[in-house]
């Protein structure tokens, strides 16, 4: 098994994440090449949600994009877009609690976006099939996190009335969003199975 680690430095400490370049090398590759021309650093964590479910844990957001979600007057870099959705089905890698992931352009395009969210909780609608609008592909997972979960909860946890130019995103905005300060990925590392 191929991995790689992606570390994520936050305002609010470090996140590790284990990328699994075997179960999903067309997504890895797209994160390595968005890492390593430093989208993300710079960038900040800006939505908790539960889509819907308050009984569950949130998830969060964050990237490069967040000056469009957020609507503030901060030009957005020229970005990168996927257009290939590589799929829970394809990888094995379902949205469970620590499942890094990207989010994608449900509104036109579908394609993937330069967008990372992190589950604190069991996500099964994001899977393939979870959802039908606008299609049945759902989320590229790529990665779990390792260590600094309770990062991405303190993240989570911090007021959600932050304001939006997308109205459903009403209440999912951080009033005070979390900076990236820096991220990197190492090379792969190889892990014989035995």
């Amino acid at each position: 098994m191929s991995t790689s680690r992606l570390l994520i430095v936050t305002g609010e400490g470090s996140i590790d994440i284990a990328v699994d370049e075997t179960a999903a090398p067309h997504t890895t590759r797209f994160v390595r090449r968005l890492v390593e021309a430093g989208q993300f650093d710079g960038a900040m964590f800006y939505r908790s949600t539960r889509l819907g479910n308050e009984d569950r844990q949130p998830l969060i957001q964050g990237g490069p994009l967040a000056p469009l979600f957020t609507g503030t007057s901060v030009p957005i870099p020229a970005i990168e877009l996927l257009e290939t959705v590589e799929t829970t089905d394809q990888t094995g890698m379902t949205h469970r609690r620590g499942t890094v992931s990207l989010a994608r352009d449900l509104m036109t395009t579908g394609h993937v976006l330069p967008e990372i969210f992190i589950c604190l909780d069991d996500y099964p609608e994001l899977d393939t099939g979870g959802r039908s609008q606008p299609d049945e592909l759902g989320f590229p997972a790529f990665g779990v996190v390792t260590s600094g979960l309770e990062v991405v909860a303190a993240i989570a946890q911090r007021h959600c009335d932050g304001a939006s130019s997308i109205d459903s995103l009403a209440g999912e905005i951080l009033r005070e969003p979390v900076p990236i300060l820096h991220a990197t990925i190492t090379e792969q590392t190889t892990e014989s199975s035995t």
